[in-house]
């Protein structure tokens, strides 16, 4: 049964007590150092949770439930076959948490049907304890609807939503669990398709108790899914009317104003969510766009730089980031700062190359023409020009009108040998044309035609209306005549 929160704490502080007192507590019984083991792990306190898990095993070695916790905390690590192996040390391989435990295992290997028949073992033998428990008159049986509830639960995170159904189903409106469940049922109808359905279960969990935080915030999650903004939105103030400071709530709260552009509402949200999680990188990133948009570079650094700072190094947003806190530099011409912040990123995994083409991008966004120009010349003279790269660049050439100021860049682009392939030919076409170099332009016209007729079209038919894309050679050639 589950301890009060009043209780456990103070059970914490008790043996927080005793082990500062000395190298560890003369005794203390299994079941009290797993409680104190859960709230560690519900805190995040790693260090914490550790020296109980060894505090557990020193003192209850050949407890099956502290052997078993110990063989999850593996799991949860990845650690799969040495959890297995430490659970193959409880003598009692019929027990619930070792039927369990296997059940889970046999789904993180796909072998549903095995999960199943572990899990209705364990169940079996927990109705026959209970059974047990009424014949000799020791106190009312506790049931199986959490065991029931647990099994609903692992069968949704592995995504074996109908096997689901089929145990939720089974608890019964009298029980504790019964509306938690229904919370289940509304994620298995959600998964299956049917966002309709699983609205329809947490509206009925809701018109039984108007307060009960997880249902509204999961409708929230639910609209902010199906992108119906306002719903999201007011959703989420339910939820925030209850607990102001609960974190998802706030999270779709932003998002919500977001789908709407609001960007001063998600800016709001976002100065609420800073004081109260500190440490949380990715609001701030969001926020910081939204200023980088709105031109407000001075406060967009600061934002941002918050979020680099509380960002780990090996996730994927890092780069992100980094090119973001650049382009604050770059909007304020510091164009050094800017290349200076996208060199930082090639330790994260992005090549010279690519920051060399951020720079240069990131210089022609703010007219910085010399200093992208010669970032794009760097590039050429260290790097043997990919068709892919030819694409690249010349595409951002060409979004940012730039030819006769960058030729030098242009003749490198045009230069293609006879044997190479380039999906860049309605570029070339186009700055051959803004360039005056008929020759070129009547050749890449004509490759152009042939291999994407459909940019073709996009990028010409302002200069050849009311033609089709296979006319514009005949076009091109009438215009110039003399070539």
């Amino acid at each position: 049964m589950k301890r009060p929160q009043q209780e456990l704490k103070y059970l914490v502080r008790e043996f927080e007590k005793k082990m500062s007192e000395a190298p560890a507590p003369l005794w203390m019984d299994a079941p009290d150092i797993l409680d104190i083991l859960d709230y560690y792990e519900q805190q995040n306190m790693y260090y914490e949770s550790e020296q109980c898990m060894r505090l557990a095993l020193k003192l209850h070695p050949n407890n099956p439930e502290v052997v078993v916790r110990r063989a999850y905390r593996l799991k949860n690590e990845g650690r799969w076959d040495e959890a297995a192996k430490v659970v193959a040390q409880v003598k009692d391989q019929d027990s619930l948490d070792v039927q369990f435990f296997l059940g889970e295992k046999a789904l993180s290997e796909l072998r549903v049907d095995d999960a199943e028949h572990h899990f209705v073992a364990g169940l079996k033998n927990e109705r026959a304890i209970d059974e047990q428990m009424v014949l000799n008159g020791d106190g009312d049986p506790l049931g199986d609807s959490d065991l029931l509830l647990e099994i609903g639960e692992l069968f949704i995170d592995y995504g074996c939503v109908e096997k689901a159904k089929k145990y939720l189903k089974l608890i019964g409106k009298e029980r504790p669990e019964y509306v938690r469940s229904q919370m289940l049922m509304a994620e298995c109808a959600y998964q299956l398709g049917d966002t309709e359905a699983a609205l329809k279960k947490l509206d009925d969990i809701l018109d039984a108790d108007p307060y009960y935080l997880d249902a509204w915030v999961m409708k929230a999650d639910l609209y902010n899914e199906a992108k119906r903004w306002p719903e999201c939105a007011e959703a989420a103030d339910f939820a925030l009317a209850i607990d102001p400071n609960i974190e998802k709530a706030l999270r779709f709260k932003a998002y919500a104003a977001l789908g709407q552009n609001n960007f001063d509402g998600v800016l709001e949200v976002f100065a609420k969510y800073r004081k109260l999680y500190p440490y949380d990188y990715t609001m701030a990133l969001s926020a910081g766009e939204i200023l980088l948009n709105q031109r407000k570079y001075e406060e967009a650094f600061e934002v941002l730089c918050f979020s680099n700072r509380n960002c780990p190094n090996d996730n994927a947003d890092k780069i992100r980031i980094l090119t973001d806190i650049a382009l604050t530099y770059s909007a304020r011409h510091d164009m050094q700062r800017a290349y200076s912040t996208l060199l930082g990123i090639c330790s994260l995994g992005m090549t010279y190359a690519d920051v060399l083409y951020h720079a240069a991008n990131q210089a022609f966004d703010y007219k910085e023409i010399d200093f992208g120009r010669s970032a794009l010349q760097h590039f050429l003279d260290n790097y043997k020009l990919t068709p892919e790269q030819r694409l690249l660049i010349a595409r951002m050439l060409c979004e940012h009108n730039l030819f006769g100021e960058v030729s030098e860049i242009w003749d490198r682009l045009l230069d293609v040998k006879d044997n190479q392939r380039t999906s860049a030919a309605p570029y070339l076409a186009y700055a051959a044309r803004r360039l005056m170099r008929i020759p070129d332009f009547k050749f890449w016209l004509a490759y152009a035609i042939y291999q994407d007729p459909t940019l073709t079209n996009q990028i010409f038919r302002h200069i050849y209306p009311n033609c089709l894309p296979q006319e514009y050679l005949a076009c091109a050639r009438r215009e110039f005549p003399e070539f």
